[in-house]
């Protein structure tokens, strides 16, 4: 049980990184090569993938946990999964330079 709660906090960690990449890719230009950027976001989605599914199908997680905050983490690790997508979206159909559509 100890190693899904780490490997929670672990992708946590590093969709909250994905988040920081984003954001920093986006407003301040932190990768120069497109492609780098592309493959650097499609990671930070995959990712961000399971934390929904540990959250929602592992209920002994946090047992020290409500109910209420069970429910607010399972909501919450699936808005990190959705905010991902979309800027992943973004990054890879929309930003490059050579269109995507």
């Amino acid at each position: 049980m100890v190693t899904h709660t780490r490997t929670f906090i672990r992708l946590g960690f590093f969709s909250v990184l994905g988040i920081a990449f984003y954001y920093s890719h986006l407003f301040l230009g932190l990768v120069a090569n497109d492609t780098v950027a592309m493959l650097m976001a499609v990671s930070f989605l995959l990712g961000t993938v399971p934390l929904p599914i540990i959250a929602v199908g592992n209920r002994k997680l946090f047992p020290n946990l409500e109910k209420r905050d069970m429910h607010l983490l399972g909501m919450g690790s699936m808005l990190l999964l959705m905010h991902n997508f979309l800027m992943t979206f973004l990054f890879v159909l929309i930003l490059p330079g050579k269109g995507g559509f």
